[in-house]
């Protein structure tokens, strides 16, 4: 006997199983780790669908692998959004804003292939970045911030990011790593307007760690 199934829902059941996939992957990273010694790290970032804030967490297990977590708040941009500003309150605001942010949260593997070949405070990186995703999205035809987030829908999804960059590498053992890729972060369905929100990201990470790698 042959069941035909719909192709909606085909495609459906293979999102969901790709999700769980992600998400065990993110887990057994982050377990994977061991007992070294955990550098953090904060900075900001830009991507084609908007602005963020990373905080990250680093755990050095071979000389040319490092492997940790990522998670950011990400605010979603419109791509007419322009600045104003209320001359009868004197505030200023967004015209065309989005009422949509994402919160991330990765596991990271990041790979020094000319670790100890080159000069030791500089060390390019090709890094990966998956895991599941928080999607929050408000009413942005309100200003009003409990009317703007209080009955705000959610979304649960999950994202991979490529990305090439350098360690600059300070005394004491932190970091300044500049790096840019691209990340795939299928919504799953059509949330305000798009349904995905894929991109070029740029990221500027500050590690801070007691001891030089």
């Amino acid at each position: 006997i042959i069941i035909a199934l719909p192709a909606a829902r085909v495609l459906g059941l293979l999102n969901f199983r790709f999700k769980k996939i992600i998400i065990f992957i993110t887990i057994g990273m982050m377990i994977s780790i061991g007992q070294a010694q955990m550098k953090k790290g904060i900075g900001p970032m830009l991507g084609t669908r908007g602005v963020g804030i990373i905080f990250s967490g680093q755990w050095q297990i071979k000389s040319n692998i490092i492997t940790g977590f990522e998670t950011r708040f990400y605010d979603i941009k419109n791509d007419s959004e322009l600045p104003g500003y209320n001359r009868f309150t004197g505030q200023a605001l967004n015209v065309g804003d989005k009422a949509l942010f994402m919160v991330p949260l990765f596991g990271t593997v990041r790979w020094l292939p000319f670790e100890g070949k080159i000069a030791n405070n500089f060390s390019p990186f090709v890094e990966m970045k998956l895991g599941p995703i928080l999607a929050v999205d408000g009413d942005e035809d309100t200003r009003k911030f409990s009317n703007r987030w209080g009955k705000a829908g959610t979304i649960m999804t999950y994202g991979i990011q490529v990305a090439f960059g350098v360690d600059f590498l300070q005394m004491g053992g932190s970091a300044i790593s500049p790096s840019i890729g691209y990340e795939y972060l299928p919504m799953g369905k059509e949330v305000d307007g798009r349904t995905n929100y894929n991109g070029t990201v740029v990221n500027i990470t500050f590690t801070f760690g007691n001891n030089r790698r």
